[in-house]
């Protein structure tokens, strides 16, 4: 039986392919030139899914590239609703739109996860601080992270939302936050032993 990590490679692998085709035939990005940050920052996020999420979003992956999509590119050119509007009208016909009901459940979950992150930035501001800005309404200073997020699920399909959307609520009934997971499997990425550790460091260094 194939393992949750095998899902998350096969993930990750589909999603760099994506990543590199953005931009296509015009300048790379700096971060097109990073597979192992790209890859060490999608696990960090995907190794906190369950195993349910992760089948799931792996199917939305494999159903997009059969259809020739990208949802990779689609993130970005949600994105830039706000953003970059005006390049968001020319490019919007290249991505499919999430039905009703999936627009509604990628909002509830980011509104959710937007909370938990407001948490952690109260809590670790030397760590969390380090990154996007929390709100769209700061997007004029890098895109936030309301902004990326939101873009992202709204790439995910109806069922891979409503099963995250069932992990997260289990996870809250349990008092364990997604993101904080989430942002602690990534400190540990750049090879930190926790939140709390990482956050000592930082602070040293801004000090």
């Amino acid at each position: 039986m194939i393992t949750k990590n095998e899902l998350i490679e096969k993930i990750v692998s589909i999603e760099w392919e994506m990543f590199d085709e953005v931009n296509e035939g015009k300048a790379r990005a700096n971060c097109q030139e990073d597979r192992t940050t790209f890859e060490g920052m999608r696990k960090a996020q995907f190794i906190e899914w369950s195993l349910p999420v992760v089948s799931s979003y792996l199917d939305d992956l494999e159903t997009a590239r059969s259809s020739g999509r990208n949802l990779v590119e689609e993130k970005y050119i949600h994105m830039m609703k706000g953003t970059e509007p005006e390049m968001y009208a020319l490019l919007l016909s290249r991505v499919l739109p999430p039905s009703e009901a999936g627009f509604a459940l990628a909002r509830e979950i980011s509104e959710t996860l937007l909370e938990q992150m407001r948490v952690l930035f109260e809590c670790y501001p030397h760590v969390a601080g380090q990154g996007r800005p929390l709100y769209s309404a700061y997007d004029h200073t890098g895109v936030s992270v309301e902004t990326y997020q939101f873009g992202e699920l709204l790439t995910y399909s109806e069922k891979t939302l409503a099963m995250l959307k069932e992990h997260i609520t289990g996870l809250e009934q349990e008092g364990i936050s997604l993101a904080r997971n989430i942002l602690e499997a990534t400190v540990m990425f750049y090879g930190y032993s926790s939140l709390d550790s990482a956050e000592a460091v930082m602070k040293e260094i801004k000090i």
